[in-house]
Protein backbone atom coordinates (compact mmCIF):
# COMPACT_ATOMS: atom_id res chain seq x y z
CA UNK A 1 0.00 0.00 0.00
CA UNK A 2 1.18 3.50 -0.79
CA UNK A 3 1.44 5.27 2.56
CA UNK A 4 0.57 8.63 0.97
CA UNK A 5 -3.02 8.57 -0.26
CA UNK A 6 -3.94 11.46 -2.51
CA UNK A 7 -6.88 13.12 -4.21
CA UNK A 8 -6.75 16.23 -6.38
CA UNK A 9 -6.88 18.39 -3.27
CA UNK A 10 -5.41 16.49 -0.34
CA UNK A 11 -2.64 14.13 0.64
CA UNK A 12 -2.76 11.94 3.77
CA UNK A 13 0.39 10.52 5.30
CA UNK A 14 1.75 9.39 8.68
CA UNK A 15 3.34 12.14 10.75
CA UNK A 16 6.91 11.30 11.70
CA UNK A 17 8.76 14.61 12.03
CA UNK A 18 8.61 16.59 15.28
CA UNK A 19 7.49 19.76 13.52
CA UNK A 20 4.59 17.95 11.85
CA UNK A 21 3.48 16.41 15.15
CA UNK A 22 3.66 19.83 16.80
CA UNK A 23 1.53 21.30 14.00
CA UNK A 24 -1.06 18.54 14.50
CA UNK A 25 -1.21 19.14 18.26
CA UNK A 26 -1.57 22.89 17.69
CA UNK A 27 -4.44 22.13 15.32
CA UNK A 28 -6.07 20.03 18.06
CA UNK A 29 -5.78 23.00 20.42
CA UNK A 30 -7.31 25.38 17.87
CA UNK A 31 -10.23 23.08 16.99
CA UNK A 32 -11.01 21.49 20.37
CA UNK A 33 -10.18 24.34 22.75
CA UNK A 34 -10.41 27.65 20.88
CA UNK A 35 -13.21 26.78 18.46
CA UNK A 36 -15.28 24.19 20.31
CA UNK A 37 -14.66 25.63 23.77
CA UNK A 38 -13.81 22.23 25.23
CA UNK A 39 -13.41 22.46 29.02
CA UNK A 40 -11.74 19.25 30.14
CA UNK A 41 -11.38 18.28 33.77
CA UNK A 42 -7.78 18.94 34.85
CA UNK A 43 -7.88 15.56 36.63
CA UNK A 44 -9.01 13.71 33.49
CA UNK A 45 -7.92 10.07 33.11
CA UNK A 46 -6.06 10.77 29.86
CA UNK A 47 -3.63 13.33 31.21
CA UNK A 48 -5.01 15.88 28.73
CA UNK A 49 -3.24 19.19 29.13
CA UNK A 50 -2.27 22.32 27.22
CA UNK A 51 1.29 23.44 26.68
CA UNK A 52 2.46 26.17 24.29
CA UNK A 53 -0.92 26.14 22.45
CA UNK A 54 -0.69 22.39 21.89
CA UNK A 55 -3.19 19.80 23.14
CA UNK A 56 -1.22 16.97 24.74
CA UNK A 57 -2.00 13.79 26.67
CA UNK A 58 -0.37 10.72 28.18
CA UNK A 59 -0.66 8.68 24.97
CA UNK A 60 1.24 11.01 22.66
CA UNK A 61 4.40 8.90 22.82
CA UNK A 62 2.63 5.72 21.71
CA UNK A 63 0.18 7.23 19.20
CA UNK A 64 0.51 6.84 15.45
CA UNK A 65 -0.61 10.16 13.97
CA UNK A 66 -1.76 10.95 10.43
CA UNK A 67 -1.91 14.31 8.71
CA UNK A 68 -4.09 15.72 5.96
CA UNK A 69 -2.07 18.10 3.80
CA UNK A 70 -3.09 20.58 1.13
CA UNK A 71 -0.14 21.99 -0.80
CA UNK A 72 2.18 20.71 1.95
CA UNK A 73 0.25 22.58 4.67
CA UNK A 74 -1.27 20.52 7.48
CA UNK A 75 -5.05 21.09 7.45
CA UNK A 76 -6.27 18.04 9.37
CA UNK A 77 -5.27 14.94 11.24
CA UNK A 78 -6.14 12.02 13.46
CA UNK A 79 -4.44 9.23 15.36
CA UNK A 80 -4.64 5.64 16.54
CA UNK A 81 -3.38 4.28 19.87
CA UNK A 82 -2.90 0.86 21.30
CA UNK A 83 -3.32 0.09 24.98
CA UNK A 84 -1.50 2.30 27.47
CA UNK A 85 -0.75 0.54 30.76
CA UNK A 86 -3.08 -2.21 29.58
CA UNK A 87 -6.07 0.05 28.92
CA UNK A 88 -7.61 2.14 26.19
CA UNK A 89 -8.53 5.77 26.78
CA UNK A 90 -12.23 4.91 26.99
CA UNK A 91 -11.57 2.60 29.98
CA UNK A 92 -10.58 5.57 32.11
CA UNK A 93 -13.87 7.34 31.47
CA UNK A 94 -16.13 4.29 31.82
CA UNK A 95 -14.60 2.30 34.71
CA UNK A 96 -17.92 0.67 35.67
CA UNK A 97 -18.94 -0.38 32.16
CA UNK A 98 -18.27 -3.89 30.85
CA UNK A 99 -15.93 -3.29 27.92
CA UNK A 100 -14.87 -6.90 27.54
CA UNK A 101 -15.70 -6.77 23.82
CA UNK A 102 -12.56 -4.64 23.43
CA UNK A 103 -10.37 -7.57 24.50
CA UNK A 104 -9.43 -8.17 20.87
CA UNK A 105 -5.81 -8.81 19.85
CA UNK A 106 -4.23 -6.02 17.80
CA UNK A 107 -7.07 -3.59 18.52
CA UNK A 108 -6.36 0.15 18.33
CA UNK A 109 -8.42 3.18 19.35
CA UNK A 110 -8.88 5.90 16.73
CA UNK A 111 -9.56 9.48 17.76
CA UNK A 112 -8.36 13.07 18.05
CA UNK A 113 -9.59 13.86 14.54
CA UNK A 114 -9.57 17.52 13.59
CA UNK A 115 -10.02 19.47 10.36
CA UNK A 116 -9.66 23.14 9.64
CA UNK A 117 -13.10 24.75 9.17
CA UNK A 118 -12.56 25.56 5.49
CA UNK A 119 -12.13 21.90 4.47
CA UNK A 120 -15.01 20.39 6.42
CA UNK A 121 -17.56 18.83 4.11
CA UNK A 122 -14.88 18.01 1.54
CA UNK A 123 -13.39 14.58 0.89
CA UNK A 124 -10.67 15.25 3.50
CA UNK A 125 -12.31 13.31 6.34
CA UNK A 126 -13.25 10.22 4.28
CA UNK A 127 -9.72 10.20 2.87
CA UNK A 128 -8.24 10.39 6.37
CA UNK A 129 -10.43 7.53 7.60
CA UNK A 130 -9.59 5.43 4.53
CA UNK A 131 -5.89 5.96 5.10
CA UNK A 132 -6.16 4.95 8.76
CA UNK A 133 -8.18 1.83 7.93
CA UNK A 134 -5.83 0.80 5.12
CA UNK A 135 -2.91 1.30 7.50
CA UNK A 136 -4.70 -0.99 9.97
CA UNK A 137 -5.31 -3.61 7.29
CA UNK A 138 -1.66 -3.53 6.17
CA UNK A 139 -0.49 -3.96 9.76
CA UNK A 140 -3.11 -6.57 10.75
CA UNK A 141 -4.81 -4.23 13.20
CA UNK A 142 -8.45 -3.72 14.13
CA UNK A 143 -9.92 -0.41 15.23
CA UNK A 144 -12.68 1.27 17.21
CA UNK A 145 -13.70 4.88 17.73
CA UNK A 146 -16.10 6.83 19.95
CA UNK A 147 -17.44 9.95 18.19
CA UNK A 148 -19.98 12.23 19.83
CA UNK A 149 -20.76 14.40 16.76
CA UNK A 150 -23.95 13.21 15.06
CA UNK A 151 -22.69 13.87 11.53
CA UNK A 152 -19.65 11.72 12.22
CA UNK A 153 -21.85 8.95 13.63
CA UNK A 154 -23.98 9.07 10.46
CA UNK A 155 -20.82 8.86 8.38
CA UNK A 156 -19.61 5.73 10.19
CA UNK A 157 -23.06 4.16 9.80
CA UNK A 158 -22.98 4.95 6.07
CA UNK A 159 -19.70 3.10 5.51
CA UNK A 160 -20.83 0.00 7.38
CA UNK A 161 -18.90 0.46 10.61
CA UNK A 162 -20.92 -1.36 13.29
CA UNK A 163 -22.13 0.56 16.35
CA UNK A 164 -21.90 -1.48 19.55
CA UNK A 165 -25.44 -1.82 20.87
CA UNK A 166 -25.98 -0.21 24.26
CA UNK A 167 -22.60 1.51 24.26
CA UNK A 168 -23.54 5.19 24.32
CA UNK A 169 -22.12 7.38 27.07
CA UNK A 170 -20.74 10.76 28.01
CA UNK A 171 -17.00 10.87 28.60
CA UNK A 172 -17.58 13.42 31.35
CA UNK A 173 -20.94 14.27 32.99
CA UNK A 174 -20.92 17.83 31.68
CA UNK A 175 -20.37 16.82 28.05
CA UNK A 176 -23.23 18.11 25.87
CA UNK A 177 -23.59 14.97 23.75
CA UNK A 178 -23.27 11.23 24.15
CA UNK A 179 -20.58 9.29 22.33
CA UNK A 180 -21.28 6.07 20.44
CA UNK A 181 -18.69 3.30 20.20
CA UNK A 182 -18.10 1.87 16.71
CA UNK A 183 -16.02 -1.30 16.40
CA UNK A 184 -14.25 -3.08 13.53
CA UNK A 185 -13.06 -6.39 14.96
CA UNK A 186 -12.87 -8.65 11.92
CA UNK A 187 -11.16 -8.65 8.54
CA UNK A 188 -14.51 -8.99 6.76
CA UNK A 189 -15.89 -5.82 8.35
CA UNK A 190 -12.64 -3.96 7.75
CA UNK A 191 -12.69 -4.95 4.07
CA UNK A 192 -16.32 -3.82 3.76
CA UNK A 193 -15.62 -0.45 5.31
CA UNK A 194 -12.57 0.13 3.10
CA UNK A 195 -14.55 -0.81 -0.02
CA UNK A 196 -17.36 1.60 0.85
CA UNK A 197 -14.88 4.40 1.54
CA UNK A 198 -13.21 3.85 -1.83
CA UNK A 199 -16.58 3.92 -3.55
CA UNK A 200 -17.49 7.12 -1.74
CA UNK A 201 -14.27 8.83 -2.77
CA UNK A 202 -14.75 7.71 -6.38
CA UNK A 203 -18.28 9.10 -6.33
CA UNK A 204 -19.86 5.70 -6.98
Amino acid sequence: MDLALMTNSFEVRPLTRAEELDAYRRLLFEVYIEEAGWNFNPDNPSGIRISDRKLLDDRDDIATCFGVFRQDVLVGGGRICGRFQGRFEVHGYQPERDLGFLDVPNLFEAGRAALRPEIRGSDAFPLLVLHIFEYCKSNRLFVFTTPSVRSVMRFYHSIGMPAVEGCRFRFEPEDPAEAQLFLVDSEDVLDTVIQKLRQLLRGV
